[in-house]
């Protein structure tokens, strides 16, 4: 039911007259995003079946607090988001208020000896890097592109990104968090004084943060963040030049003391052989993966059009990269002067050499040369994606983070013969065996990975497929799951046999009952329970368990 006039007038004291609304145009724009079609109620491509009381736009972290205190003084509950990628950052219950964070968009303070910056929910990957690189700085955008959140990747949700292997995984890039409570208290982790660790004596909070995977909104507001940057060897500022073939421009001349190479690797053992390989060496300033040759040539597609992906088969370019390309791995040499980079280069290609790997002839000159030193270092480098527009959209059955062999071992051939049977239904587009994205973390002390696929978002039977095939995922080979994130499917859907909150309730007692620990603090921070449940630990189906 709407907000009351007296409660709506409430917090229109607090924010002003312009900074909420609770107009239809502007409702039905906060259900649409990516993934709403696997949620109950929502046709495909359409949007999410509960739309907002109402939308506010806080603008500093007092105003949230008001925010906050009036939702538990009336009873509404209140779900809030910064740059929102996904159906995850709506709620998926009824009766909730949005509290969009995007007013609060600066950056309070870059530290250039201690190396961190504070900055508000709304600062983007994209924004804080172009700041920390003029002090030598840079720092760990999400994978999923710089137009992220930082506060939110590093508080909030996941913490994977392609600088990891030099940066490290996001949830240990937080350090002092300025933290509204689900009751309306605000706190601050770390000392009271400075924002160099989110850590001090005696007991840390970061796990009930956001512990491995996040709360994704679901246990209060942060309002700034403290995020660690690291080493950054290269120019203050980089130039770019209209004409990229994918992404529409590229660097407008080579980096110095830079260069991407793309390595073939024969099978998976290999894979893993050469990674830990170059752990050991310490010689990569990033290391991804996009699958195999078919998957990125569809990723790549996409930014153009779905014909030209056929154009291309037709052509006879996938088929020839994929019979020359098994397990590409993409690595990034980067370093600070001409003897660090040439010590990079031997070592690497020496690495190389005793693995058993390649780099293969074509993508050692022209066109794809170009492709890699021009824009694929722009993609490791700034984490630019928004060029890849997957065709009709794309799914993450799961994703897994552990040791090198044993993510590789679940993720590698057993998901080539999952994926492969729903290609074979024609459920989802044929792009390829090999399609998990990687991500290595510390030199490779432990990689996280995910099996993703493309489908059609408007087609019913897809999206069904899609969902079957999640179900299947989690159903399958579940001893072969221990070590791993219990959240195996870092997006928050449900499948074709249970909601996510129904799999994490089943999940639970082969994971030391997270489940219960997990609402036991829900309702210890939560007393009211205002914050949104939808995306946080078993949600909605937490009403009913005894704790």
């Amino acid at each position: 039911m709407p907000l009351s006039k007296d409660v709506y007038r409430v917090f229109e004291d607090i924010v002003g007259e312009k900074n909420i609304s609770d107009a239809d145009v502007i409702l039905d724009a906060y259900t649409f995003n990516w993934l709403v079609e696997f949620h109950p109620g929502c046709a495909p491509g359409k949007y999410l079946q509960n739309r907002p009381l109402a939308v506010i736009l806080p603008g500093s972290a007092g105003e949230v607090q008001a925010i906050v205190r009036a939702c538990n003084r009336y009873g509404v509950k209140y779900k809030p988001s910064s740059t929102a990628y996904g159906s995850h950052a709506f709620s998926l219950q009824e009766d909730v208020l949005h509290i969009d964070l995007k007013r609060m968009n600066r950056i309070i303070d870059i530290d250039a000896k201690n190396g961190f910056a504070v900055v508000e929910p709304y600062v983007p990957w994209c924004q804080l890097n172009a700041e920390a690189m003029k002090v030598g700085l840079f720092g760990t955008a999400h994978q999923a592109g710089s137009q992220a959140s930082a506060l939110a990747n590093v508080t909030s949700g996941w913490g994977m990104n392609t600088m990891g292997n030099h940066g490290g995984h996001n949830a240990k890039n937080a350090l002092g968090v300025e933290w509204v409570l689900p009751d309306g208290e605000m706190i601050r982790l770390g000392p009271p004084d400075a924002w160099f660790t989110g850590d001090g004596p005696g007991p840390s909070l970061r796990g009930v943060m956001r512990g491995h995977v996040g709360a994704l909104g679901g246990n209060g507001v942060y309002t700034k963040c403290a995020v660690k940057l690291h080493h950054w060897p290269g120019p203050s500022t980089i130039k770019t030049a209209p004409g990229g073939v994918f992404s529409g421009y590229k660097l407008a001349e080579p980096l110095e003391r830079a260069r991407v190479y793309m390595v073939d690797t024969p099978d998976y053992e290999t894979l893993a052989d050469l990674m830990y390989a170059l752990g050991d060496a310490e010689v990569c300033y990033a290391i991804m993966r996009v699958g195999g040759p078919e998957h990125a040539f569809a990723i790549l597609a996409g930014a153009i059009s779905n014909q030209t992906l056929v154009d291309w088969h037709e052509a006879g370019m996938v088929e020839a990269a994929a019979n020359e390309w098994n397990h590409p791995l993409i690595a990034l040499l980067y370093a600070e002067s001409d003897r660090e980079f040439a010590y990079q280069e031997k070592v690497f290609h020496q690495v190389v050499e005793e693995c058993g790997a390649s780099i293969p002839v074509a993508v050692q000159v022209s066109p794809f040369k170009d492709l890699l030193e021009e824009e694929f270092a722009i993609f490791l480098i700034g984490n630019d994606t928004h060029w890849a527009h997957h065709g009709g959209g794309f799914l993450i059955s799961a994703g897994y983070m552990g040791t090198t062999d044993s993510v590789i071992r679940h993720m590698g051939y057993p998901a080539e013969k999952l994926k492969m049977r729903y290609v074979e239904r024609k459920g989802i587009l044929a792009d390829g065996p090999d399609s998990t994205y990687h991500n290595s973390f510390e030199h490779n002390a432990y990689i996280y990975k995910e099996l993703e696929f493309h489908y059609d978002a408007a087609n019913a039977y897809s999206v069904e497929e899609c969902r079957r095939l999640v179900a299947e995922e989690r159903d399958t080979n579940r001893e072969q799951k221990d070590g791993f994130e219990c959240q195996d499917i870092g997006l928050c859907l449900g499948d074709a046999r249970m909601t996510i909150q129904e799999r994490f309730a089943e999940l639970g007692p082969l994971y030391g009952d997270f489940h219960i620990w997990q609402e036991r603090m829900k309702r210890a921070f939560d007393p009211n329970d205002v914050a949104d449940r939808s995306t946080y630990g078993i949600g909605t189906a937490a009403r009913n368990l005894k704790v």
